[in-house]
């Protein structure tokens, strides 16, 4: 005979697996109703040269599918194959949002001699026209140098590359032409001022703005010298001394060609 003990006991078993079911149908509904959360929003965070057309292609999700059934690692594998990409963090929630926060490669200059763009660690881009405002090293520079250079401007301040043109590798030579400095660049600026750099002192770019705001130097065009800037002095020359230097050395020279022509008809 079952005492009332036995049957309290029973019931209390019953109960549990009764509340076991329960959580069980809720936990497999709330599965089923995860994986069939469609996206409802994509965010792309990060990019500058990227279209989010290219993120959304890449990571197949143009269709809006099911956000819990995506592979992520395949998703995160297939966008790191963007060029430009060096690295995605993906992040989704119940909602129906997906964020794509993109590390982009930085872009430094175009290259003219191989017509690629060359990136803050070194990765060649194929010619594109969307890439503006970047600078352009117009001539071919030794590796060394150029690996230096790479390494160097990816220390500038960013905005600062925006402010450079054109960019020469132009070593310093005396007047007999030996090479005085073969790490030596000049830098066409926007702004219409002509910079000379070496890979040693390039971190001096990163001054640029402040010395051209500076007295006397705001309203005045000319050859700005960081390669031998030192204690914060800076060698400064405008285009119209230039411009006198250049006669006042072409008169002397035609003044002493006509004295030593003198002296030789006499």
């Amino acid at each position: 005979m079952t005492t009332k003990k036995q049957k309290k006991k029973m019931k209390l078993k019953v109960k549990n697996l009764v509340l076991i079911l329960v959580i069980l149908l809720i936990v497999i509904a709330a599965f089923f109703y995860l994986m069939n959360i469609k996206i409802k929003n994509i965010y792309i965070t990060g990019t500058t040269n990227i279209e989010d057309i290219d993120i959304i292609e890449a990571a197949n999700i143009s269709s809006y599918p099911s956000i819990y059934k995506l592979n992520l690692r395949k998703i995160k594998k297939s966008i790191n194959e963007i060029p430009l990409v060096e690295d995605v963090k993906i992040k989704r929630n119940i909602f129906g949002k997906i964020t794509f926060e993109i590390t982009e490669y930085k872009i430094l200059f175009y290259y003219k001699y191989n017509n690629k763009y060359i990136t803050s660690k070194g990765v060649e881009l194929d010619y594109n026209e969307n890439y503006l405002g970047y600078p352009t090293l117009i001539n071919f520079t030794p590796d060394t140098i150029f690996n230096n250079l790479v390494t160097g401007l990816d220390k500038i301040d960013y905005n600062i590359l925006f402010l450079i043109n054109e960019i020469e590798y132009a070593p310093y030579k005396s007047e007999d032409g030996t090479t005085i400095d073969n790490n030596r660049f000049t830098l066409t600026m926007n702004d219409s001022n002509t910079v000379y750099i070496d890979t040693p002192n390039i971190k001096n770019l990163n001054q640029y703005p402040t010395i051209i705001a500076s007295p006397g130097m705001s309203d005045t065009k000319g050859e700005i010298y960081l390669d031998t800037m030192s204690d914060d002095r800076i060698l400064f020359k405008s285009y119209d001394t230039i411009k006198k230097e250049q006669e006042d050395k072409e008169k002397k020279e035609k003044e002493a060609e006509t004295k030593t022509k003198k002296e030789n008809d006499n």
